[in-house]
């Protein structure tokens, strides 16, 4: 899960460039989730590993459609595995933006080869340029429909006419407790019969939508959805 509300964006220069320490610039609800990703460090990594096997396979299939070279987007990169690293050791041109800068910094230092920048998807003022693919894995979570349609329309904006968008997200049917890490909350609605008509109201083409089982932070399991589509 790599998580955001708001945590995937902001104004770009250079990875030496942005993402200060601290949450300085950031909306409050993406400060709130950068300071909680902050505390979490490596435990947030060490919390899913052997347990994203659809996702690895995902970013595999992605770069077998890919030129060598392309820029690709990782949005909620968190710590940089396994997705961006697993895209940059295939030969993709990499860009990782998150708005944890305590979980960029241990992306920069495992990931040397991509570049990270301290971001949010919902930054009117984010210019970042176009992108061949855009992904996203874990991160828009517990949105809204609203909020989740904005938010593919900010991933078709930073991708090329055509490029490939891959989001995956977690498959909620009921608001019922969900636990993660050290904490608890309750979901907003996210069924697979719903995700495919928000992507069609975003302005994108739709692929495929993928159902593949998942592993929780604590093991529990859970479904994931991974959504194929393409800037129309």
């Amino acid at each position: 899960m790599e998580r955001t509300q708001d945590r995937d964006s902001e104004d770009i220069v250079g990875s030496e460039d942005v993402g200060s320490e601290g949450t300085d610039g950031l909306a409050p609800q993406a400060a709130e989730t950068a300071a909680y990703f902050d505390s979490l460090g490596l435990g947030y990594q060490r919390a899913f590993e052997g347990r994203k096997t659809s996702q690895i396979q995902a970013a595999e299939r992605l770069m077998s459609r890919l030129d060598p070279g392309a820029r690709v987007l990782d949005v909620g990169c968190g710590t940089g595995l396994p997705t961006a690293g697993q895209l940059s050791e295939g030969g993709m041109d990499v860009t990782g933006i998150d708005v944890s800068e305590g979980l960029l910094a241990h992306a920069r230092r495992q990931v040397p080869g991509a570049r990270f920048v301290k971001a949010d998807l919902f930054d009117r003022g984010l210019d970042l340029g176009s992108f061949d693919a855009v992904v996203s894995f874990y991160a828009l979570v517990d949105l809204t429909a609203d909020a989740f349609i904005a938010a593919l329309e900010r991933l078709r904006d930073l991708a090329v006419t055509g490029g490939t968008l891959l989001v995956a997200v977690s498959e909620r049917r009921t608001d019922d407790e969900v636990r993660f890490m050290d904490t608890s909350y309750r979901p907003a609605l996210c069924r697979r019969e719903d995700l495919a008509d928000w992507a069609r109201q975003a302005g994108l083409w739709v692929d495929e939508l993928d159902i593949c089982p998942e592993q929780g932070s604590e093991g529990q399991p859970e479904t994931g959805l991974y959504l194929w589509a393409r800037r129309a």
